[in-house]
């Protein structure tokens, strides 16, 4: 399944990613955040092996461009319009609504006693938290920023242990422990896409717009909080009920990760934790029982 196109566009893409953190790179007499020429490889890349089309390209651009217009404009005639139209196009673009991305397969799995394992190069989810994490993350670059994501290690150990410990003792996935060939894959597809991507968006774009929102508030924190994780948890409504009040929970947590460290690193690493485990150790929430 993995044609050297696709390698290299896989490799391309986790650059990509990575290079949030790094400092901006010079270029004459300004500098260039990093992203943006790795961000501009992917497309080059992307085009080359039929996985986008200039239409995608186009949506990418609009978003970057209204992202750059919002923070430079203090109107809020600009800035509210703007941020809806931000927050709908990354949406979108994380539930692949947008045309012109054909995100390709690269890897097939089956484990016993787990649903089958189906991995896809899903660029638009990709790029969406790329650009905003770019502009509403604010990457660690420091130390002291690094520092920062240590002091939410209470809440990385306790979220998993809460909600996976609590799925087992209903009954909503079952102990079943699994090393797939897909593991490697997995692994750094979730920690690189949808756990940067989906954090990007509830917690860097929606907690803490809301948080901003609300702040000198009474209980401003904790509504933020309990806002983005109920809305969290309504996006996994795939998964039933069930999986709506775990994921509801689990957002609490990274949450909480978040407001504790001030770092989205912590909450992107919680989030990881949860579902690098549940990959791991248990099925469900469909248990899949070998027959």
């Amino acid at each position: 399944m993995l044609t050297p196109t696709l390698i290299v566009l896989a490799a391309l893409l986790a650059l990509a990613v990575v290079s949030l953190w790094f400092p901006p790179l010079p270029a004459g007499a300004r500098r260039v955040p990093a992203w943006t020429i790795a961000l501009g490889a992917v497309g080059v890349v992307a085009l080359i092996a039929g996985a986008v089309t200039p239409v995608g390209i186009a949506v990418v651009l609009l978003l970057i461009a209204l992202c750059a217009a919002r923070e430079r404009s203090t109107s809020p005639w600009l800035r509210v319009p703007a941020m809806a139209a931000i927050a709908f196009i990354a949406l979108a673009l994380a539930l692949h609504k947008i045309p012109g991305f054909y995100n390709p397969l690269i890897a097939r799995d089956v484990a016993d006693g787990a649903a089958p394992i189906t991995q896809y190069i899903n660029l638009d989810k990709a790029i969406a938290g790329i650009v905003l994490i770019a502009f509403y993350g604010l990457p660690a670059r420091t130390r002291a920023d690094w520092r920062a994501v240590g002091r939410a290690w209470p809440i990385v150990v306790a979220t998993p242990v809460l909600v996976l410990g609590l799925a087992l003792l209903t009954g909503v996935v079952e102990w079943a422990p699994k090393l797939p060939s897909s593991t490697g894959t997995f692994l750094a597809s979730n920690l690189l896409i949808t756990c940067v991507a989906e954090e990007a968006f509830f917690r860097a774009l929606v907690q803490r717009g809301l948080q901003n929102s609300l702040s000198g508030k009474r209980y401003g924190v904790a509504v933020a909080i309990g806002v983005t994780s109920i809305v969290f948890g309504i996006a996994h409504l795939g998964g039933g009920v069930p999986m709506i009040l775990l994921a509801t929970l689990a957002g609490i947590g990274y949450g909480l990760a978040l407001w504790r460290s001030g770092r989205i690193e912590a909450a992107i690493l919680t989030h990881f934790v949860v579902n690098a485990l549940r990959f791991l150790l248990v099925a469900g929430p469909v248990v899949v029982r070998a027959t």
